[in-house]
């Protein structure tokens, strides 16, 4: 029921927004369904939306409210393009803040040109951030009033993530290019860690983070050793970690890694230190790299492994086809094909 109440919901947004060249937001609030439209139907729609409601947003460029402070679900189409040639990209152009009252906050399916901030030293728990894009996240803060059970998963990370006002969370099954700093008693485990930067100043992968178990990720840091992995890093266990270097240890403790791998010869097709949609993270021999679970390293293993295309749970349009003209009926043929979605 619940698939089929989504598959209504995404068929109406869609053939809306394709007949009237308009933006529509579906509000699901206590079982009814309400449809926004004009010039800011997101913001609208969440104006009107309650703790534990969901809003189901349209692909393309969408104005939205720079301020979330409510416990909301938000679905977007997605932000791969081979996964959206039907409805187009759900993008907020700029950067989202997240304050104080949004507890279970779940953001699935959008692209944010910006960063996703958490506002300074707000405690927000049992946020789920899955299957987006966006450039950095900051829990800005100084730790007096930290986030708890936030988890950030399946996501592309462009920047960076400062866990300044956060503990007790899961960064899981991310592509992230940045440093990851400020991270205490954080779970960081089977990413695909890119930063590799030429600078030696704070040029550290991991940076003033302490009590971490940090494993099963894939760590391109190949300049230098321990100093160049991690800086001002103490108590945390690496893992089941690819590294390209051989580690120095310090007072973290390094178990059963795979030191001074070949990156090369780990990814079917991969390159650089940024990422790119064309590119392919499947490991070529994926038994050869096991993680502390027995499924392998990196973005396809562990609790949460990644879907290819980071389609989003909500039921997902493959494929629609709407003739230019109606016929000599007065019909308007419109195919869809839609896809529901299991996870």
């Amino acid at each position: 029921m619940k698939n089929l109440k989504q598959l209504l919901i995404i068929v109406l947004l869609f053939s809306t927004c394709t007949l009237f060249a308009q933006q529509r937001v579906a509000l699901h609030s206590n079982g009814a369904t309400t449809i926004f439209s004009g010039a800011n139907p997101f913001t609208d729609a969440y104006n009107a939306a309650a703790n534990g409601d969901t809003l189901y947003l349209p692909g393309g460029v969408i104005p939205f409210p720079a301020t979330i402070d409510k416990g909301l679900v938000i679905i977007g189409a997605g932000h791969y393009p081979d996964s959206t040639t039907a409805t187009g990209k759900t993008v907020l152009s700029g950067s989202l803040t997240i304050r104080g009252e949004a507890d279970k906050l779940w953001l699935e399916g959008i692209e944010l040109t910006g960063n996703i901030n958490f506002y300074n030293n707000h405690k927000v728990d049992s946020v789920t951030i899955r299957r987006c894009k966006f450039t950095s996240l900051e829990y800005t803060g100084n730790g007096t009033t930290p986030c708890v059970d936030n988890v950030i998963r399946e996501n592309v990370i462009n920047g960076g993530v400062n866990f300044g006002n956060a503990t007790s969370s899961i960064l899981s099954n991310n592509i992230i290019s940045g440093q990851i700093s400020y991270a205490n008693n954080i779970g960081i485990s089977n990413n695909i860690l890119f930063h590799d930067p030429s600078s030696t100043y704070y040029s550290a992968l991991f940076l003033y983070s302490n009590t971490c178990l940090i494993s099963n990720n894939i760590i391109l840091r190949n300049n230098g050793g321990g100093s160049n992995i991690y800086q001002e890093c103490n108590l945390n266990s690496f893992i089941n970690n690819i590294f390209r270097v051989v580690p120095n240890t310090g007072t973290n403790t390094f178990t059963t890694n795979y030191n001074s791998v070949d990156i090369a010869t780990v990814f079917v097709n991969q390159s650089g230190n940024v990422f790119d949609y064309t590119q392919d993270y499947h490991l070529v021999n994926p038994a050869t790299y096991l993680g502390t679970d027995g499924s392998q390293v990196g973005i396809y293993g562990g609790m949460y492994p990644i879907k290819d295309g980071a389609v989003p749970q909500n039921p997902h349009i493959q494929l629609k086809n709407m003739a230019p003209t109606t016929d000599v009926n007065g019909d308007l043929q419109i195919q869809i094909q839609v896809e529901a979605q299991d996870y």
